[in-house]
């Protein structure tokens, strides 16, 4: 009972401040698809659709209210439209289209929301918002997860979580991969959070939450984790400026693993090299190779849940004659867009990410010279890093249209539009009523010594947004 009142003083609050200030909504519709309060509360958020209510009050607010320096177009932009046009169409030729139906209703508004949110997330302060607005509501997820991990040690199929079942939190491959893409942004809120006052223990209170993250993880005894654990460490270590320290303790990190997990954790583990000897991950060959079998007969995929559709003949082994299964899920992101939406989804898809990653770093090697703009190469290096882990352990999960991807996407090209408004703002000038919905412009002077922003035969002071 209390819970449920807790969580909708929460939800009420999103919407109550969105009325002064409405991003806050936009960051309430991301609490909701993050966290999913009503999955969890016992009544009233669990009897209306609060994701939807808050998507309107966050679209209506920017269309009423803040239409204001609009980001630049930008090809991840396109894409996220033609990805959301595309996996529409698909539903034309679904070959389950009433499941294609359900699976669209959700993904197809992750998409359409996620390529709005940069339209009225702007600000530094607002970029930030976003960051710990996601990250805060995963954690709500994996820290009591991650506390019971260091007492009982977990288990593959354990629920130890917020949510019962086996979906959304509750499966251990969504829960492990979104917790390792936080753990990047959280170590850079440690360092350049503005939004909540700084004290000696905050830092390590990120920490502790990254920390968490990685045990809650390791906790659900997904070979998908270890993987993105490995991919990780080698990316943020590529990434630090501080790569003998980083080395270091990604070392110590190996060993309290190694030492800690239990016989159970690396009997599993252990199946990853000796796949034909495991069903699981056997099955999961099997069912990529059905894939590429059907794309080579249906190229434009065959529409959401296609998979349904599927049958996976196992080969005699040992004691087991052969046998047939149905309906299989893809257990791949990669293989779930090749077959649900053809080729060219799954080259929408890969150039999506792929340019996404480009883009953030060309950010972060302008950014890097400026003292000031830090917070950016650190945001950068963060994103860089959490799509590195969905791109690794998203090849064994079928996790393609959850929400942690297109949040980072949106997040990179908030970051990007920022970036870009930096740029122009000495020589922007606003008229008319955008003029007046503009809050006032900070004079931004460069620290002594500093390198000055140019871009092409731009002033040598600027100005930088709020």
């Amino acid at each position: 009972m209390l819970r449920s009142l807790w969580l909708l003083f929460v939800y009420v609050s999103f919407l109550g401040l969105s009325v002064s200030a409405p991003f806050v909504a936009t960051l309430g519709y991301v609490w909701v698809d993050t966290f999913q309060p009503q999955n969890i509360a016992f009544i009233l958020l669990n009897q209306f659709p609060v994701a939807m209510i808050m998507g309107l009050v966050a679209l209506g607010g920017y269309f009423l209210m803040d239409r204001r320096s609009p980001p630049p177009l930008t090809l991840q932009t396109m894409l996220q439209v033609v990805m959301a046009i595309w996996v529409t169409m698909t539903l034309i030729w679904a070959q389950v289209p009433g499941a294609a139906w359900e699976k669209w209703d959700w993904a197809f508004k992750t998409i359409a929301f996620a390529t709005f949110i940069p339209f009225i997330i702007r600000s530094r302060v607002q970029i930030e918002a976003f960051a710990q607005t996601y990250v805060f509501s995963l954690a709500a997820n994996f820290v009591p997860y991650g506390l019971k991990v260091l007492i009982s040690g977990g288990g593959y199929g354990t629920n130890l979580g917020l949510q019962a079942g086996n979906s959304g939190q509750a499966e251990g491959g969504l829960l492990s991969t979104s917790c390792l893409m936080a753990v990047p942004l959280a170590i850079f809120l440690a360092s350049h959070s503005q939004l909540i006052p700084k004290f000696k223990l905050m830092p390590l209170a990120y920490w502790g939450i990254a920390g968490l993250a990685v045990t809650t993880a390791l906790g659900t005894y997904e070979r998908s984790a270890l993987i993105g654990l490995v991919i990780l460490g080698i990316y943020m270590w590529g990434r630090s400026k501080r790569k003998l320290g980083f080395g270091i303790v990604l070392a110590v990190v190996a060993c309290v693993v190694v030492y800690s997990t239990s016989g159970a954790w690396n009997a599993r583990v252990s199946t990853i090299g000796n796949y034909e000897q495991e069903n699981s991950a056997y099955s999961r060959i099997l069912i990529w190779q059905w894939t590429l079998g059907f794309v080579a007969t249906h190229p434009l995929g065959g529409g959401f849940a296609t998979y349904q559709i599927n049958h996976i003949d196992f080969p005699a082994r040992g004691a087991d004659p052969g046998h047939t299964e149905f309906g299989r899920a893809f257990h791949s992101s990669y293989f779930e867009v090749l077959g649900e939406h053809g080729y060219p989804g799954i080259v929408i898809f890969l150039l999506l990410a792929g340019s996404t990653l480009l883009m953030l770093r060309r950010i972060a090697k302008k950014a890097r010279p400026y003292p000031e703009l830090q917070w950016i190469v650190g945001l950068s290096d963060a994103l860089q890093s959490g799509l590195a882990v969905f791109l690794s352990s998203g090849a064994f999960v079928g996790l393609a249209f959850q929400p942690m991807f297109w949040y980072f996407i949106s997040m990179s090209v908030c970051l990007n539009a920022y970036l870009w408004r930096v740029e122009h703002a000495a020589g922007s000038v606003a008229t008319g009523w955008r003029a007046m919905a503009i809050a006032p412009v900070r004079p931004y002077a460069p620290a002594a010594g500093a390198p000055v922003w140019r871009k092409g035969a731009a002033p040598s002071a600027r100005t930088q947004p709020p």
